[in-house]
């Protein structure tokens, strides 16, 4: 029996556990306690160097060739190497309009001492806790509990997604990033999507704690839903390329709320040439890895919609987190999340998404705005947030 299978048992008793007020996992049969274990000899290869942040994460610096997303079985034939660059880089039809330095203040990421040796990656070490939360958080995300009303519980939103009936070759966003109360399993995050039919992309921040064992602070994240195959982060066929931006590493400092915010630059985008997706961060669009085609089935060709704002999720019946500030919008920055100078790409060419996006928010606690329709710059900036306490009841 294998871990598609073992895992969608467990995910039900985790979650029954949780819902009673018990955190914790009923004990494994031998069967699933060796699926486990292979799979974690199969995660954690042996390290050049390791690096512990203040935080308590241990990454091993894995040969790039190592790393587990040449476990996929897709990718068992690659020709990638490390360094590895777009060849179609998206252009833009015109200059961008340089965030003045008064309003934002950028989150520098990076490990401690600059990363890991050249032709190495930073791979975050998994323990076996880690890994069953990973699959189970996993197979939550990507589940049915998503209804999208009020009256059935789950995840609940607030974005603006694309309507055009056109090919994507990619979205990007500046996010502001925040700290917000979230108790196992819930979540909250702020985040960029691209996505055709069931598959799907996202890059933000989330505040996760049940994914990282009771840390509450805020992390970069990254989802991939590709075929049969969803995870976070490096599970399933992403391929790290930076040598000191892990994509679930700590982001800090984050905003306060009514102060100067805090924000990082994500990009998705797809090479035109050999349809990988990359994943870039910084207003420099530094690359941090990509997702090969060879992984996908619709999104190995093109992107059908793309999207910007924030997600939630919590168990029937209970109360869910707050999302973006934890505040109901003001219209300012200062107090909103928001997601900056948005934007898309098409036809290899970074432009303003359009002007009529759809404004979707699916619980009165959360709500999304694009400031176009205060007068703003159109397509510039698109604010979210809310207040907790959605049940769906």
């Amino acid at each position: 029996m294998g871990l598609r299978v073992v895992l969608p048992c467990l995910l039900v008793c985790y979650l029954f556990l949780y819902y009673n007020g018990v955190e914790g996992y009923r004990k494994l049969s031998k069967e699933e306690d060796l699926e486990i274990e292979k799979e974690l000899k199969r995660l954690n290869k042996p390290a050049v160097k390791t690096i512990k942040t203040k935080y308590g994460d241990i990454y091993d610096c894995v040969d790039f060739y190592k790393q587990p997303a040449f476990d996929h079985p897709l990718l068992k034939n690659h020709n990638f190497h490390p360094q590895m660059r777009p060849t179609s880089p998206p252009r833009r039809v015109s200059p961008e309009k340089e965030v003045p330095k008064a309003d934002y203040k950028q989150v520098k990421l990076g490990l401690e001492g600059g990363g890991c040796p050249m032709g190495t990656v930073p791979i975050r070490r998994t323990t076996k806790d880690d890994l069953i939360r990973a699959k189970l958080y996993s197979e939550m995300h990507a589940s049915k509990i998503n209804p999208l009303t009020d009256e059935e519980p789950g995840k609940h939103f607030a974005v603006a997604r694309t309507t055009e009936n056109i090919d994507y070759d990619g979205v990007g966003a500046m996010l502001s990033v925040w700290n917000l109360p979230a108790q196992a399993p819930q979540y909250t995050s702020g985040r960029v999507k691209i996505k055709n039919g069931a598959e799907s992309l996202e890059a933000g921040w989330t505040v996760n704690p049940g994914l990282y064992g009771g840390d509450n602070r805020t992390r970069m994240y990254i989802y991939t839903n590709a075929g049969q195959a969803h995870c976070f982060n490096t599970q399933c066929g992403y391929i790290q390329d930076s040598a000191d931006i892990p994509v679930d590493m700590v982001v800090e400092p984050v905003s306060t709320y009514g102060e100067r915010p805090y924000y990082i630059t994500l990009s998705i985008y797809q090479d035109t040439i050999n349809l990988s997706w990359y994943l870039k961060y910084d207003d420099n669009r530094t690359v941090i890895g990509w997702w090969p085609s060879q992984i996908f089935t619709n999104l190995g060709s093109t992107a059908t919609g793309a999207e910007w704002g924030g997600e939630v999720f919590s168990p029937p019946n209970v109360p869910s987190p707050a999302m973006g500030s934890g505040h109901r919008l003001r219209l300012d920055t200062n107090y909103d999340a928001f997601c900056a100078q948005a934007n898309i790409v098409v036809n290899n060419t970074i432009i303003k998404p359009p002007k009529v996006l759809k404004l979707f928010d699916d619980s009165s606690n959360f709500n999304i705005i694009n400031k176009a329709d205060v007068g703003g710059d159109p397509g510039y900036l698109i604010l979210y947030g809310g207040v907790p306490g959605a049940t769906g009841n």
